[in-house]
């Protein structure tokens, strides 16, 4: 039945007026009936499992028979496993992790009703431990004695040159740069060498794609690049870094190669190209929670 509305308007309207305003209004409740339903939620149910089954009992993936691992430890994944929102079953997905993937350790070092907290491609939740499994590699040096005495020779040799936005250039008997102005990249540079944070590690490890040796420059590697990627090199845990590893910002920012030993206060060995106004610089400093530690794979 017509509405009120439809039924007064009709004595103006002709038949064939009649017959396409009956049409309309039929489409626009259609359409409303529709827009009705969009307001229920589209979340994926929270009871629906799409990784791996999870609640079987594994083994402990600690050393010496412990659950405990450490913030920023590498896992890899067995298979494809859940990532929840909480460590329970009944917790809503947030996404799938893929097989052969790496996870790493955040927040709790302990596992919680089997889980453990995990951030994947900057996103954390809770992984099912059964298909976690630590990255030995990480954790044993892929570099002998020689060739970190060539990283650290390299890196030494950037001691006293200006700092130099986005390049990489020192040591072979080159002049010492200036660097001046304000905070970087607005900074300004005078002179044939320098080099920033990531110029000096990429020439320091001799990454590939880098120009070759430390006297020419280029490289196309940045802070973040060595923060968030492991194309030749690994995360290790903070514990297990040597001379000629490196200590970066978690989510880029700096970068510097750990030295030989400690101050008396405990402080680390450092070489970096600290900023504008230090440039680079051998000394002793604090390196903050906010960094992780990583290692070249091999030296060329």
């Amino acid at each position: 039945m017509a509405g009120p509305g439809l039924v007064t308007l009709e004595l103006f309207l002709t038949h064939e007026t009649k017959w396409e305003y009956r049409m309309r209004y039929t489409c626009l409740v259609a359409v409303l009936i529709a827009l009705a339903g969009c307001g229920q939620s589209n979340d994926v149910d929270s009871n629906d499992l799409f990784g791996a089954e999870e609640g079987m009992e594994y083994p402990p993936l600690g050393d010496n028979g412990s659950t405990t691992l450490s913030v920023s430890t590498e896992l890899g994944v067995y298979s494809n496993v859940n990532l929840r929102e909480t460590p329970s079953a009944d917790a809503r997905v947030l996404i799938v992790v893929p097989k052969d993937a790496t996870v790493t350790v955040v927040g709790r070092t302990e596992p919680e009703n089997g889980y453990y907290q995990v951030d994947y491609l900057g996103r954390t939740g809770w992984a099912y431990g059964a298909y976690l499994f630590v990255d030995r590699s990480a954790t044993t040096s892929a570099l002998t004695d020689n060739q970190r005495e060539n990283i650290m020779d390299r890196a030494r040799a950037s001691a006293g040159y200006s700092y130099w936005w986005g390049h990489g250039r020192f040591g072979c008997g080159l002049a010492h740069g200036n660097c001046s102005g304000g905070g970087c990249p607005s900074c300004s540079h005078s002179g044939p060498a320098g080099a920033d944070c990531s110029g000096m590690v990429a020439k320091a490890w001799a990454v590939p794609a880098s120009a070759p040796g430390t006297c020419v420059d280029g490289h196309p590697y940045s802070s973040t690049t060595f923060a968030t990627t492991t194309i030749h090199w690994h995360n290790i845990d903070r514990s297990n870094i040597q001379r000629a590893d490196a200590f970066v910002l978690k989510g880029g920012g700096h970068i510097m190669i750990r030295g030989v030993g400690t101050s008396s206060s405990g402080q680390p060995h450092i070489i970096e190209c600290s900023g504008c106004a230090a440039g680079c610089i051998i000394h002793y400093r604090s390196v903050s929670s906010d960094f992780k530690a990583i290692r070249r794979n091999e030296n060329i």
